[in-house]
């Protein structure tokens, strides 16, 4: 493999955000009167952008306008707490950013840049391509079109580690060799349980 590149999505493989996913979300259902997300409800959280997610949660629409007025008054810092970056994440990122191009393709919006930058993980990554800069989200490839285009790299040049269904699809149209990070469910090139695994199968010696 003539590996340039390692992509990341965020939710579920940079971090564990299901707690501050599961706060977030709550705080915006309790503030319109809501009662709190399912099980269900919370894994579609965990993949979409917060505006599906809202579409998703507030079906009636007079609701859903309070949700996303709730939203813009709810400042999403003070559930970074409940975020979980994985285990040996910062050892891994240095070494892979001293060796190849790295970026992250999330479908997470205005809530990135401060998140990585609080875990003091921003400086590991050469491009971060949220939803907010794409016309089309997660499953569409265009995200790592983008990311491609600005590395100057074909896709089998590329890998990209996500964990839901939603990035699995998204590789595969891009033609991007796929690792699914926790989710032996998926459809992948590769399988791993954490970082360590995963600098293995790029052959990369943690010391």
């Amino acid at each position: 493999m003539n590996l340039k590149a390692i992509v990341f999505d965020c939710d579920g493989v940079i971090f564990d955000s299901r707690e501050a996913n599961k706060a977030y979300y709550n705080a915006i259902l309790k503030s319109i009167g809501l009662p709190p997300m399912s099980e269900e409800q919370l894994n579609f959280a965990h993949c979409h952008t917060v505006f599906e997610v809202i579409d998703y949660l507030v079906p009636d629409s007079s609701l859903r306008e309070k949700a996303y007025f709730a939203r813009k008054n709810i400042n999403y810092s003070q559930f970074l707490c409940y975020m979980k970056p994985e285990p040996y994440v910062t050892e891994i990122l240095k070494i892979f950013k001293q060796n190849f191009k790295t970026g992250m393709a999330t479908n997470r919006t205005d809530t990135i840049h401060n998140l990585l930058k609080q875990y003091k993980l921003d400086k590991y990554f050469d491009i971060v391509i949220s939803a907010l800069d794409v016309q089309n989200v997660k499953p569409h490839p265009e995200a790592l079109f983008k990311i491609m285009h600005n590395f100057h790299i074909k896709p089998n040049q590329m890998l990209y580690i996500g964990d839901t269904q939603i990035d699995a699809e998204m590789a595969q149209k891009a033609h991007v060799p796929f690792v699914s990070y926790k989710n032996p469910k998926l459809t992948a090139d590769f399988y791993v349980r954490n970082f360590l695994d995963l600098a293995q199968i790029i052959g990369i010696k943690v010391t």
